[in-house]
């Protein structure tokens, strides 16, 4: 078995100082999935909140938002200057979005540049915003790459 692949047992964990030598560890491989392309867009079509991340000329920015997956493409509306300034600038926009059902977590990492259709999205119309406040463009991210893992917690 790789060491590199099982949890620690190097007794740090263990407050009865018993250590926890000749105990199998569950391989890493077992608690983490990668998640194919596939298994990460359903994901998506499932959720409908994300953190979009980009850099500006400044600092790395983080901002939740309500967006919808179709098509394999990711919309979301926004009025945020910044997120616009990035999308304008051609800048790389990280899209992020995760959940935990107290069984299993997963998360998938959505990449690419961003841009703003010519007129109003159809699919603007189905994001629910969690702040009802007037949105001045909509942006749709079609991914260059897109990542996932699932991670089982009920594993031993």
């Amino acid at each position: 078995m790789d060491a590199a692949a099982t949890a620690p047992s190097d007794g740090a964990n263990d407050p009865q100082g018993q250590g926890t030598e000749g105990l199998d560890a569950t391989p890493l491989d077992e608690l983490v999935v990668t998640l194919d392309a596939d298994q990460c867009w359903e994901r998506l079509h499932r959720s409908r909140i994300a953190r979009v991340a980009f850099r500006t000329e400044e600092s790395l920015e983080v901002i939740p938002v309500n967006y919808v997956a179709e098509t394999r493409q990711l919309a979301f509306a926004t009025s945020s200057s910044v997120i616009l300034d990035a999308v304008h600038a051609g800048r790389e926009i990280v899209m992020e979005v995760d959940e935990h059902d107290g069984w299993t977590a997963w998360s998938v990492v959505a990449r690419g540049t961003a841009h703003i259709p010519d007129t109003r999205h159809v699919t603007a119309q189905r994001i629910r915003s969690m702040l009802a406040t007037p949105k001045r463009a909509t942006v749709v991210l079609a991914p260059t790459s897109i990542t996932g893992r699932l991670f089982d917690q009920a594993a031993p």
